[in-house]
Parts: structure tokens; C-alpha cells; sequence
């Protein structure tokens, strides 16, 4: 990446929070009592209300918690959550963040989906969530950030400007399609679901992370990712709310920026 951060700051942050839905008759198979007590081929009501915390309960912990930072965050939504729970959806408009398409459900992976149903996917979660929002989305992340070969065209040819599936590249860079330029960023290399231990070491390995991107040479990023229905509980909620006081002093050097700021930012360094 040729262009420098605004300002000459040090490094870029991101703040993701992911806001889920399974489809009827699904659910995240890490969800306490499914992790701990499997029940193949029983419906596992337990952890369908698990899930579902996101919308009803986290979310809005979560949008508190960045509005008393100041603090803008890009939030990629399945657009079953806009059908479901519209409110919630509309709360994140509302709030100035930038909503980005996390397909229909969290079950429907791109990469599961021949051509033309993938593109009908696209299609459909942007109707969807510009309907409920009033905005049209510009980012997109797949679930699992399971693209398919495809993805990255079909997005460019429905309007998209960035896609979050990547992890290649440290720092954003300009994917050439057939359709026009998508920018690639990377996606977390952490998080509230992946990260295996207690809140406090989510809110350590963030803080380490943080202090490592200020002091080296630049330009850096960094993507903290919580999910509505894990990070938007009180201990974990609490560790973000942390994480972003670190953030608050590292100001000076710190671009607090949305994905769809950053490929700005890129496409308008980028050669044509």
C-alpha cells in the first residue's frame, strides 16, 4: 500500500461488530451447551435463543458502549436479522455506523452457492438491509469469510466497493475483477469467537496487539471483531469498553476509521 493514513497516523483501527442470525432449524455449533453437550439430529432450542442475544440484548449494549467513545464502527449484518429484528437494524443506522451485507444467514456461505444463487444472495441482502436502513451497503463479509472464486466479481458488479474475506495481506490492497475493482482487508486475526480464553485475555491480546501496531514503523491496522451475541455480554462488553479506553489514549496516533473510510482511502491512491 502506497498511501499513508490521514494525518501521518501510525496505523488504522477498525472497530467490526458482527450482528448473526442462524437460519430456522440452525445454530452455532460453538454455542455453550451445543460445544459442551452435542445432540445430533435434535433441534437444540438452547442454543437457538443463544444466538438470537445479539439482536434482542448485545447489540444495543454494544451501540452504548461505542456512542460514549465517539467511536464509529462498521457492522456487518446477515440480512435475517433485518427481517427479524428490524429494530435493532434500524438502531445501527440511526447511530451513524456504517452497515456492511454478512449475507442472508449465517448458514448460507458463498462459497456453498453455484453462480447464479450466490448473485440472487447478494442481491437480496442489499435490498433487504437498505430497505430496513435506508442505505444502500458498499462492504460485504461472508460468513466464515467463505468467499467463493466468484465473489469478489459478483460484488464489484452489484456496486460493492470492499470485501472484509481477506487475510493475505496485512494491509488493504485493490483486487482487480472483470466487473472493476474490489478492495481486499483483512479480516480480524482475533476475536470474541475464535479467541479461546477468558474476556480478560480477549481485552489482553487486543491491548498487546494495539501497543505493537503504534510502536512499529507504519502504516499499520488493526480490526477488533466482537459479535453482538458473544462481545455484547456483560464481562466481554465490558472488555471492549476497555480495549476502546486504550484506544482513546493511543489517539494521536491511531486512525479510528469504518472499512468503507479505509477503501476510500485505497481507491483513491489507486492508479487507474
Amino acid at each position: 500500500m502506497s498511501a499513508k493514513w490521514p494525518g501521518d497516523k501510525r496505523t488504522a483501527v477498525m472497530i467490526t461488530v458482527a450482528l448473526e442470525l442462524w437460519s430456522p432449524g440452525n445454530w452455532p455449533p460453538y454455542a455453550p451447551m451445543a460445544a459442551a453437550w452435542p445432540m445430533p439430529g435434535l433441534y437444540d432450542a438452547h442454543s437457538v435463543s443463544w444466538s438470537e442475544y445479539g439482536a434482542t440484548t448485545g447489540v444495543f449494549r454494544l451501540l452504548d458502549i461505542l456512542r460514549a467513545h465517539g467511536t464509529t464502527a462498521t457492522v456487518g449484518i446477515n440480512a435475517l436479522v433485518a427481517e427479524r429484528f428490524p429494530e435493532a437494524v434500524s438502531a445501527v443506522y440511526e447511530a451513524g455506523h456504517e452497515v456492511a451485507a454478512h449475507s442472508y444467514a449465517q448458514d448460507v456461505l458463498p462459497v456453498a452457492l453455484d453462480t447464479a444463487a450466490e448473485r440472487e444472495n447478494i442481491r437480496t441482502c442489499t435490498e433487504i438491509l437498505e430497505t430496513v436502513g435506508g442505505a444502500r451497503p458498499v462492504g460485504w463479509m461472508s460468513p466464515r469469510a467463505s468467499a467463493s472464486p466468484h465473489t469478489a466479481e459478483l460484488l464489484a458488479e452489484a456496486g460493492y466497493t470492499w470485501s472484509g474475506d481477506y487475510h493475505d495481506h496485512e494491509l488493504p490492497r485493490v483486487v482487480p475483477t472483470p466487473a472493476g475493482p474490489l478492495v481486499a482487508i483483512m479480516h480480524s486475526e482475533y476475536s470474541d469467537v475464535r479467541f479461546s480464553g477468558a474476556p480478560r485475555a480477549f481485552l489482553d491480546v487486543h491491548t498487546d496487539l494495539l501497543d505493537h501496531v503504534v510502536s512499529a514503523p507504519g502504516p499499520g491496522i488493526l480490526n477488533v471483531t466482537v459479535h453482538a451475541h458473544v462481545g455484547g455480554r456483560p464481562l466481554l462488553s465490558d472488555m471492549v469498553d476497555r480495549l476502546l479506553d486504550r484506544i482513546d489514549e493511543h489517539r494521536d496516533d491511531v486512525w479510528l476509521a469504518t472499512h468503507q473510510q479505509v477503501a476510500d482511502l485505497i481507491l483513491d491512491n489507486h492508479p487507474t
